[in-house]
């Protein structure tokens, strides 16, 4: 409601980065291909309680930790429960499951923590094995397990491939039978830039599924499961191309506002504008006061460019559609006010 009535500006979220180490070699990520000059720089647990400080003055009202792998870090729990408890954020991890179970045995409840999100991408074993290169099939359910005696909201992330297509009815199925929610966005080309040098798949276009067979299979889905986050109106956007194509642009739904509402802090306490894959605008939160540094005039200009830039033709990135969805009415209805009366988001 401020953003939308008042000058003054806040992001709706904020990630951080914990770490860019992985103990998975998925196939569509490209974290394998960083360079240990990269993956070897983390904060420390102080510098991150900071930026953690940090985005509760700024007014941030959700906070997840990611990676790379956040369970590999050793200091997760305390970092949930400076989040989660001392700043009353709703605080979320984004995990591949694998370390979860031992999380779990070894710090009890985890407080602080609302929500998982736990990648999932076969309905079975030997399948989900060995897209992940881990033996992670059987944590993931121990993981819901965990969670579900905690009160804690799981909600299963699916990266839709070409040959997991097929698998998405028997996933919704677990999801709604482990009373989980579940979102399921298009494999994408994700480059990631550090300094002008980028990394990628190689050979990323084979596992892109098509976008028009993934929209119809979600429709399909949606009128058997209440569960699914992932909304009429994000499928509408990604299919018609999602965002950017200045100056007629490729939808007219929702431009992107991610530079405005989704706050991300790499693993070295760089804080990127307007997002995490295009780094227009770098800047340390380390050194700036992280309030400052989302009021200059650089970035508000970056924030009012949208979707302009070059680079966003065609971005169909589930984060940033979600986390611009706030700012429209029509579109917070349908992901965030349909999801919760759904009972996906409480």
């Amino acid at each position: 409601m401020l953003n939308k009535v008042t000058k003054r500006k806040k992001p709706y979220s904020a990630q951080i980065e914990v770490t860019l180490n992985c103990n998975a070699l998925c196939p569509f990520c490209s974290i394998p291909y960083l360079p240990s000059s990269l993956t070897s720089k983390e904060m420390s647990t102080a510098e991150i309680k900071y930026i953690i400080d940090e985005l509760a003055i700024l007014g941030v009202n959700a906070l997840s930790f990611t990676g790379g792998e956040p369970t590999l870090r050793k200091d997760l729990p305390e970092l949930i429960y400076h989040a989660g408890v001392e700043h009353d954020f709703i605080n979320g991890i984004a995990t591949n499951g694998y370390l979860m179970p031992k999380l779990f045995r070894e710090n009890g409840k985890l407080n602080g923590l609302d929500y998982i999100l736990l990648s999932l991408d076969y309905p079975n074993a030997k399948l989900q094995n060995k897209q992940r290169g881990l033996k992670i099939f059987d944590k993931v359910l121990k993981t819901i397990d965990y969670a579900s005696t905690r009160e804690i909201k799981v909600i299963l992330s699916t990266v839709v491939m070409r040959d997991n297509l097929e698998f998405l009815d028997e996933i919704c199925e677990l999801a709604e039978k482990n009373q989980c929610s579940i979102e399921l966005y298009p494999c994408e080309d994700i480059i990631r830039d550090f300094s002008g040098v980028q990394y990628k798949v190689e050979n990323i276009d084979e596992l892109i599924p098509s976008i028009s067979k993934w929209a119809n299979m979600i429709r399909i889905l949606q009128r058997k499961y209440k569960n699914i986050l992932t909304d009429p109106l994000s499928v509408q956007i990604i299919e018609q191309g999602g965002f950017g194509g200045f100056p007629n642009y490729n939808q007219k739904i929702l431009r992107c506002h991610v530079a405005q509402s989704y706050l991300f802090i790499r693993n070295d306490g760089i804080v990127n504008f307007p997002c995490k894959i295009h780094p227009l605008l770098s800047i340390n939160a380390l050194k700036y006061p992280i309030s400052e540094i989302y009021n200059i005039s650089e970035v508000r200009e970056i924030m009012q460019n949208h979707d302009d830039f070059e680079f966003c033709t065609n971005c169909r990135l589930g984060c940033a559609i979600a986390s611009s969805m706030p700012a429209t009415w029509k579109t917070l209805a349908s992901k965030y006010i349909q999801g919760y009366l759904n009972g996906n988001l409480k």
